[in-house]
């Protein structure tokens, strides 16, 4: 069994990279916009963690620090200041909030059901994700802060993996 590392490679597939060499897996990985970081979830020390490394994969400082608990899913903000994360770290997948360097951590998300896969608008004013918050796992959309809830998809299937387009 080999365990999820974190690799970089040019847009053509040239220069194929392996950034990661963890006995215990990597996965993840999220580029910060001003393209020196890279933010990723490593089990690493035992359990799902936030990490953050240098692209050349130098200096990999954790962020988080719950044991037990799993913390994961990165996604940069527009100005790479914070980072959004999930953690089950008060019993239930939410959504967090951190400044870039692991501190003052905030928790956006108080819902019955899981929340996850953050993603970050480009212009750091929303945070779509997957929530349950209606009992189907759905698309929702946030402010920043955590207010102004909408959910954005609503049928039967479950919906997953939010993504903005460059201009939000």
């Amino acid at each position: 069994h080999k365990s999820l590392e974190i690799y970089a490679m040019d847009g053509d597939g040239g220069n194929l990279s392996r950034l990661t060499m963890s006995d215990k897996g990597d996965d993840y990985p999220a580029w910060s916009p001003d393209g020196t970081k890279i933010a990723f979830m490593s089990w690493r020390d035992g359990n799902g963690e936030v990490y953050v490394m240098d692209v050349d994969a130098s200096n990999p400082i954790r962020l988080t620090h719950n044991e037990n608990v799993g913390d994961g899913q990165p996604d940069w903000s527009a100005n790479s200041n914070k980072i959004v994360f999930v953690s089950n770290r008060d019993g239930n997948l939410e959504i967090y909030v951190m400044n870039a360097n692991g501190d003052d951590t905030v928790r956006l998300t108080h819902n019955i059901g899981v929340d996850y896969q953050p993603a970050w608008s480009p212009d750091g004013k929303k945070i779509a994700f997957v929530s349950q918050v209606d009992g189907n796992l759905e698309i929702h959309v946030m402010n920043s802060d955590g207010e102004g809830l909408v959910r954005i998809t609503n049928n039967i299937s479950a919906d997953h993996q939010p993504s903005w387009s460059p201009d939000g």
